[in-house]
């Protein structure tokens, strides 16, 4: 029985083209696209743990229409398997520094902590801003923001906030990538 080859070349051709664009089917859905990134972090020396940011989850400075000169992120909830949370507010973030966060802000006339942690589903803890420090080792304005973040914040998981507790110790790092529609 003689094979028909072109048919058979034809058919082997069709189905590897076929399997390439299905590898190639999530290429531009990265975070370097569509935005977004992540905060890898530790607790008190546990972990690592992982929250996604999405791409409204972080306010660069200057970004879309927007002039004011503050970087700031606030993770979602349920983006967290350890129910964490954290809002973070920087004045004038440049690389190479050790920055110290913003820990309360006036907020419609109402001074309010902008520099937070939920740990474990608790109420908000707030930063200790002197012993609290976001250091950016790259920032390429329009597009990509990284930074190593040493972080200290009131224990608050037993239901109130105890001077008499050790502080939650949070030691992270944060990669964020600007939507690449709104460069």
């Amino acid at each position: 029985m003689k094979f028909p080859t072109r048919i058979f070349t034809a058919i082997i051709t069709g189905a590897t083209f076929a399997t390439t664009l299905m590898g190639c089917s999530d290429i531009n859905s990265s975070w370097e696209v569509k935005g977004g990134g992540y905060f890898k972090y530790t607790v008190n020396g546990e972990g690592p743990y992982t929250i996604d940011l999405d791409k409204n989850d972080v306010e660069p400075p200057y970004y879309v229409n927007n002039q004011h000169h503050y970087f700031y992120f606030q993770t979602q909830l349920s983006a967290s398997s350890r129910k964490d949370q954290f809002a973070l507010l920087v004045n004038n973030p440049s690389t190479g520094k050790d920055l110290t966060p913003v820990a309360r802000a006036s907020i419609n006339g109402r001074m309010q902590n902008v520099t937070w942690m939920k740990a474990e589903g608790s109420s908000q803890s707030p930063i200790i801003p002197d012993s609290s420090s976001i250091h950016f080792d790259e920032i390429i304005g329009d597009s990509l923001w990284t930074a190593d973040l040493n972080l200290y914040f009131k224990d608050c998981r037993s239901g109130s906030c105890k001077d008499a507790q050790p502080p939650l110790h949070v030691k992270g790092r944060l990669r964020y990538w600007v939507p690449e529609d709104e460069r």
